[in-house]
């Protein structure tokens, strides 16, 4: 009897154990197969927001970021003008340095100074689109909102200068598919960069900042800077004496 009480016993322990492994086994991969949901779903989100913030993801529309060319030339971009006082330091900067350089041009500080951008394309610059507002919800709105948003900085650039152009550069460098969409509509090119500034980080001394561009300098670089900025033109009379003494020289877009 004892030993008949002992085998029962044995018995439904490994009765216990064999539905208790089961369970584990069961529950391990069920965790397994979450954790690998989780790990694509925050891969997917990272890869998505990767594509819209870096201009030069080409996820969804094409950006140029630097020219195609072993020439030690690089191209000087200026976004968010023209700033009244500013964006005019910056053109006497260029034109005693003849240099061209290409300026982004946001719609609204077209039609407050048109007379800069008449300037800029008498002094042989590049006039280019850079949204109507440069508004911060730009890339959420609809395509056709897009478009119109474009458009209209383009007329404005049109009434100050009578140039029409195809270059694009998206606010803050993002993009998501209405823009590109837009850009396939309209026939625009986007433009990115392969070296920024960060001149907009009021801490950092004009200096440093031209230190941080004469480091990254390479062959077809396109620079990003911004004209609206104090110290613009002081910024720029370094890169452009510190990039000649390495030996670069400076071209439109």
């Amino acid at each position: 009897a004892r030993g008949g009480g002992n085998a029962r016993s044995g018995y439904i322990q490994r009765i216990f154990w064999c539905n208790t492994h089961s369970y584990c086994r069961k529950m391990s991969i069920i965790v397994t197969i979450l954790l690998i949901c989780l790990a694509l779903f925050v891969a997917a989100n990272i890869f998505l927001v990767w594509a819209s913030a870096d201009v030069g993801s080409n996820v969804y529309v094409k950006a140029y970021c630097k020219g195609q060319t072993e020439q030690r030339c690089v191209a000087l971009t200026f976004d968010d003008g023209p700033h009244a006082k500013n964006t005019t330091k910056v053109l006497d900067v260029l034109k005693r340095h003849e240099v061209r350089a290409t300026f982004f041009l946001v719609g609204e500080n077209v039609e407050r100074h048109p007379e800069l951008v008449a300037r800029m394309v008498g002094e042989g610059h590049i006039v280019a689109n850079h949204t109507l507002s440069h508004d911060a919800k730009f890339p959420l709105w609809s395509r056709i909102k897009v478009e119109d948003n474009i458009m209209a900085c383009s007329d404005a650039i049109y009434r100050a200068a009578g140039r029409r152009t195809r270059l694009f550069r998206p606010p803050f460098g993002v993009t998501v598919p209405a823009i590109g969409k837009a850009m396939s509509a309209l026939g625009h090119n986007v433009i990115g960069w392969s070296i920024r500034s960060y001149d907009t980080m009021r801490r950092s001394s004009r200096k440093s900042v031209a230190k941080r561009v004469i480091k990254r300098l390479h062959p077809g670089a396109i620079i990003l800077l911004h004209d609206r900025c104090e110290g613009a033109e002081e910024l720029l009379e370094d890169i452009i004496t510190q990039g000649r003494a390495r030996g670069y020289s400076f071209v439109a877009l």
